[in-house]
This record gives structure tokens, C-alpha cells and sequence, in this order.
């Protein structure tokens, strides 16, 4: 099989770009969150935050190691790699 590398840079680069975009997109629901005080929408906002700050984590550590997170494996491939805890869901 032929690897087409300029696909794959190309591939690299937009997935890139899309973590980038989650952390900005985080960054901006944090500042909401730290704009309208306490509450309900604060707290929405700031878990908005986290989840996409994890999310372009998870996307730069599968582009640097080639591999799903660990917490994001299935049962299956949790067995596969040796570790036999169920996968959390």
C-alpha cells in the first residue's frame, strides 16, 4: 500500500486546525463563564470549556502518538493493549 504523504500532511494539518479551533472556541465559553458571575449558565459554560479543551487535547495526543487515548478505547481495545478495566463510557 502506498502512503500518500502529501494526504497525509494534509490530513495533519487540518486536524490541527481543529484542535486549535476547540481551544479557542474554550477559551471563549471560559470568558463567558467568568462574565456572567455564578449559576447555571456559568457552570455550562466552563464544562463547555473543559470539553472542548479535552477534546483538542485528545486530538493532538492521537496526531503525536498515533493512537487512541486511553480513556477513550473500547472494551476491546482496552484488551488488546492488556488492560482489562471496561472502558469508561
Amino acid at each position: 500500500m502506498t502512503i500518500n504523504h502529501r494526504a497525509e500532511a494534509d490530513l495533519r494539518t487540518v486536524l490541527t486546525t481543529l484542535a486549535e479551533r476547540w481551544e479557542q472556541m474554550a477559551a471563549s465559553a471560559e470568558a463567558r463563564a467568568d462574565s456572567v458571575g455564578e449559576g447555571v449558565l456559568a457552570a455550562t459554560n466552563d464544562a463547555r470549556g473543559r470539553t472542548y479543551r479535552r477534546a483538542a487535547s485528545d486530538l493532538r495526543d492521537v496526531l503525536r502518538s498515533g493512537r487512541i487515548p486511553h480513556d477513550l478505547m473500547t472494551d476491546a481495545e482496552l484488551e488488546q493493549h492488556g488492560t482489562t478495566t471496561e472502558a469508561a463510557r
